[in-house]
């Protein structure tokens, strides 16, 4: 019995011998075609023990014409296995549409990633040393915001989608190290979130504009009781409602003619009324394509029977429409709304 057990356990020993020996975690997965060439091969990932060749994206918010930074980043460059001679590596951040293509492709849906332009990021330094016998460089390489980066997250008043790649463009030092096919570029990806909105504890700022110079128009309307003529009547009481089945609420004012430097909006009635969690406002230049000017919780909405939402920079646009935002049941309506732009 013993002696069969004994076998046992060295035969468990040898296979689970054999598969930890396939098993590295410093190995990337690159393409086979590519160790033909190369015994070893240079890349990037995120940690340690993290083989990953990008990050969960890394979020900015413009807010008004300030924008905030992302959060410096720190890589090292690998080896897959270790050479007999220091290696040189040098590295770039890659600027064609056609680098980004790789990381797009893995998407399930692509918001509009865009490669991030000349000037928009920076490397601390673009070359690293690898010392023999080793497959981690001996410094990081700090990815932060470039020279550029205000510049061009300011230049357009909307939530935009960046990526950084990361090329290891070069090795030197041994002839037996390659560029690795699927792990030499890492990317990291940037949301930039358009925030020109805000809540405004104290009178609209601006002139209120007629109702005889809006268009109103809502997505449902939960009776003709409850129709949009309730957001211009001069009675708050009296109110809009949207129908329980519409999962995706919405009101909009457009200007009869013309376009208008929007400055605030007001809420009266909602306290109780607005049962969704966010509400996002939109503005538009020609009353067909609308751009997302930021999102608000809708709590307060729902507690107060007046509230103002101001636009942090004043824009200029034919019309504004207020959608909500994970609507599930229940009441989503306005008694009366208002919109102000500047003299």
């Amino acid at each position: 019995m013993q002696k069969t057990l004994s076998i046992a356990c060295a035969a468990l020993f040898l296979g689970l011998t054999s598969c930890s020996k396939s098993f590295d975690l410093d190995t990337p997965l690159f393409d086979k075609t590519e160790t033909q060439t190369a015994a070893s091969v240079a890349y990037i990932k995120t940690g340690e023990f993290d083989l990953a060749k990008s990050i969960k994206p890394l979020t900015v918010t413009l807010e008004g014409t300030t924008i905030s930074e992302f959060t410096a980043q720190e890589r090292y460059v690998y080896l897959s296995k270790p050479v007999d001679q220091d290696v040189t590596v040098t590295v770039a951040l890659a600027t064609s549409e056609a680098s980004i293509a790789s990381f797009t492709s893995t998407l399930s849906t692509n918001p509009g990633y865009k490669v991030a332009p000349e000037g928009y990021a920076k490397l601390s330094t673009t070359t690293v040393t690898i010392p023999k016998g080793q497959t981690k460089s001996s410094s990081a390489i700090t990815i932060s915001v470039g020279d550029k980066y205000a510049e061009i997250s300011t230049a357009n008043a909307a939530t935009e989608y960046y990526v950084i790649p990361v090329q290891v463009s070069a090795v030197s030092g041994s002839s037996t190290v390659g560029v690795s096919q699927d792990y030499g570029t890492y990317f990291i990806p940037v949301k930039k979130s358009f925030q020109n909105i805000g809540y405004y504890t104290r009178g609209p700022q601006g002139t209120a504009l007629a109702s005889t110079d809006v268009t109103y128009e809502v997505s449902t309307a939960y009776s003709s009781s409850y129709g949009k003529g309730n957001l211009y009547d001069g009675d708050a009481s009296s109110a809009w409602y949207a129908q329980f089945a519409d999962s995706s609420p919405w009101v909009s004012g457009i200007l009869t003619s013309g376009t208008k430097k929007f400055t605030a909006i007001h809420f009266q009635g909602t306290n109780g009324s607005m049962n969704a969690e966010q509400i996002e406002i939109f503005t538009t230049q020609d009353g067909t394509t609308w751009t997302s000017q930021g999102v608000l919780s809708a709590s307060y909405l729902n507690q107060e029977s007046s509230a103002t939402v101001r636009f942090l920079n004043p824009i200029e646009a034919k019309g504004v429409k207020i959608l909500g935002i994970n609507y599930s049941f229940g009441y989503f309506g306005i008694g009366e709304l208002t919109f102000y732009a500047e003299n």
